[in-house]
């Protein structure tokens, strides 16, 4: 499960960390086995200003808290938005590190929708594309490409793409700059190439961490994120 909460411009500050306050306090009692809440670091395009990442193997503990947050963040005055999107990992679907065993400090979320009138010949390239960039950009240390069972909000995000860096510097700079991101992966994005599949605004959120959040999973489990045909892979590289 992610979720991403955009405060209202010029939020109170207190108003704002009593929000903060009680949607930890729901995730971190929930029945969630792993749970990220952290504010958002600049450099975010429809990022929000709080990540939520909560991992469940259990779906009606997921749901049931996916609506308790849900409840929280419309009764709150300085909420103007809550979106995201659930999406399901299982063993044939695991996080992906290629090895590589350096520390990440960035965890990052891009939730897209692909157009529902994609090729889906398009669609398969655009995956396969998307999870190659990896064995280029030395960065990223674990990723996972999962498609989304429900999405939450204004958009209906078809895929979630995470990823953990080893700094800032390495999404901002060697990952956006690199050859194969603009070069290959944007065509599916850019109005002026004929396979571009996503039209709607992107949500290209990231915060900092102190701990893996892409592990490799070793059993179903429900994951809500406020971030057929592609299968949900995490790599570790």
């Amino acid at each position: 499960m992610v979720r991403v909460v955009h405060a209202v411009p010029d939020a109170d500050p207190t108003l704002w960390a009593t929000t903060v306050d009680t949607l930890t306090s729901v995730s971190e009692s929930s029945r969630a086995t792993r749970t990220l809440i952290a504010p958002t670091l600049p450099g975010t395009i429809n990022g929000g200003d709080l990540i939520l990442r909560l991992r469940f193997m259990d779906e009606s503990a997921a749901h049931m808290t996916a609506r308790t947050l849900h409840d929280i963040a419309s009764a709150s005055s300085v909420v103007e938005l809550m979106h995201g999107a659930d999406y399901r990992s299982t063993d044939s679907q695991p996080s992906s590190t290629n090895g590589r065993r350096r520390l990440a400090t960035v965890y990052r979320a891009l939730l897209v929708r692909v157009s529902p009138d994609a090729d889906p010949a398009h669609l398969r390239r655009f995956e396969h594309d998307t999870l190659s960039m990896p064995n280029y950009i030395s960065s990223i240390v674990r990723w996972r490409l999962s498609p989304v069972s429900e999405a939450f909000g204004p958009t209906e995000w078809t895929h979630v793409w995470e990823q953990e860096f080893t700094d800032v510097d390495g999404l901002l700079g060697e990952y956006m700059d690199h050859p194969v991101h603009w070069g290959i992966v944007d065509r599916w994005f850019d109005p002026e190439c004929p396979e571009m599949i996503i039209r709607d605004r992107v949500c290209h959120t990231f915060c900092g961490i102190d701990t893996p959040l892409l592990d490799s999973a070793t059993t179903t489990d429900w994951h809500t994120s406020l971030a057929e045909p592609c299968q949900s892979v995490v790599r570790q590289g």
